[in-house]
Order: structure tokens, then C-alpha cells, then sequence
């Protein structure tokens, strides 16, 4: 086996693949390192790839005008971002950054819409992928709506972990702010919460999770939604080894 090949299977949406299929995507394919705070796409402007994490992560964010900008959602090994690419749309609506370094697979966008009409098997994957994707954005407007600021701080606590493989995460309040759509000073007064209750250590730039089953309780319960909404429609196996 590739290289190549081997790192592709820790992305488990290409993981998920038939033999055929994976081999098709990743000829197409290449490695590549993305860099901390990159941004990938912008409004307006072409999403020229979709990419497949391997150890990185991206944030999907809504600039909002006359607003904080707002994180729609989170990628890591587990997916694929800027799939609108292999539907044929040209221009991306989001802004992508990185949130987490590392590789990543990087495949043009023709190519990846010209691989899907000719193998079922990549656009049934695509397809339920998608689906998975739009039920996490219902999911998160109505966790915006119902849950606490600790809820969803819990929450986004332990999707970044999912991602990083990492109890320690390098986050800054205004990283965090951006995934709970709230003031820097609200991100504030949960986390000493949290720190005060022996959940988390956290400082600028970092924060450390102590006790993750009782920060899983903390969460809403949007956290445990989004894994079986994986589990459900894609994955059979536990999507994340933390959770």
C-alpha cells in the first residue's frame, strides 16, 4: 500500500469507500499540509478544492455584516469540506480556516465532480455525506436557540477534542466565541465555570480537559445527536475513538 493510500484511510469518509472507488478519488488526489489559521474558501470567491482531513481541522463560518461572524461548522478526519464542489457550484458561501493543522487529501473540483458522475458508489457516499452535513445545521440552529451558554461551550469542547485527538486543545476565547456565536466575556464566565468544577484547565491560548465524562454531561444534548446522525446514515463503527 501507497503512502498515499495508507493516510487516506484515516479520513473515514474515504475510508468508507468501496476498494474501487477510494482508489478513483485518491488518483486524483494529493497530500497536503494545512497551516494553522489558513483560510481555504471566501464568499463569492471559487472553492477551486474540496479536502479531506487526515489529522487537521477547519472551521465553516457565516460572516454576518454588522455581527460577530458565526461557526456553522466543524471538520475534521470524519468528512470532507466544500462538497458543493462535486454538485457543481462554483463559488463558495463560507469562509473555511484552519483550526487545526496537519494533512489533508486536496482534490480539484472538476475532478472530484467528474469521479462522482462516473462511479455510483463515490455519489451515494457524497450524497448521504451532505445529508449528514444539512442535519448537523438544523441541529446547530437549534442548539443556538434552546441551550445554555456551559451547554454548548460542553459541546463544542468536545467536538474540537473529537478532531484534535486531543485532550489538549490550542483554543482562544475568540476561536471559542466564534463557535458559540457569543460575546468573548460570556465564553469567559462558562469556562471558569467549568475550571472551577475541576472540568478544565484553561489559559490563554490553551485549554486542558480534566474530566471528560462529566464535561459530556455538561454537554447538551446536541453532542451525543451529531454522532448518531454519523452512525445512522454513514458509519458503523463509533465515528470519533473519544467519544
Amino acid at each position: 500500500m501507497s503512502p498515499q493510500k495508507d493516510v487516506s484511510l484515516k479520513n473515514l469518509l474515504v475510508a468508507s469507500l468501496p476498494p474501487a472507488a477510494r482508489a478513483l478519488l485518491l488518483e486524483h488526489s494529493e497530500l497536503v499540509e494545512l497551516a494553522l489559521h489558513a483560510v481555504l474558501t471566501s464568499p463569492g470567491e471559487p472553492a477551486k478544492y474540496a479536502y479531506s482531513p487526515i489529522d487537521s481541522f477547519v472551521s465553516v463560518i457565516l460572516p454576518i455584516h454588522g455581527a460577530a461572524d458565526m461557526e456553522l461548522a466543524l471538520v475534521g478526519n470524519e468528512g470532507m469540506f466544500n462538497t458543493s464542489t462535486a454538485l457543481g457550484v462554483a463559488d463558495s458561501c463560507f469562509v473555511t480556516r484552519v483550526q487545526g493543522a496537519g494533512r489533508a487529501l486536496k482534490i480539484r473540483r472538476d475532478a472530484l465532480r467528474m469521479r462522482r458522475a462516473e462511479d455510483a458508489d463515490l455519489r451515494h457516499i457524497l450524497f448521504r455525506y451532505i445529508d449528514v452535513r444539512t442535519c448537523q445545521l438544523a441541529q446547530k440552529a437549534a442548539c443556538m436557540t434552546y441551550h445554555t451558554v456551559e451547554q454548548r461551550l460542553a459541546r463544542s469542547l468536545l467536538m474540537v477534542r473529537d478532531r484534535a485527538h486531543s485532550t489538549e486543545l490550542f483554543l482562544t476565547h475568540e476561536s471559542l466565541a466564534l463557535m458559540l456565536g457569543v460575546r468573548r466575556e460570556s465564553v469567559s464566565q462558562a469556562a471558569n465555570t467549568f475550571q472551577k468544577r475541576g472540568l478544565i484547565n484553561y489559559g490563554r491560548g490553551y485549554v486542558i480537559l480534566l474530566e471528560e465524562l462529566d464535561l459530556k454531561h455538561s454537554a447538551c444534548s446536541c453532542y451525543q445527536s451529531d454522532l448518531d446522525i454519523y452512525a445512522r446514515t454513514l458509519f458503523t463503527e463509533p465515528v470519533f475513538a473519544y467519544s
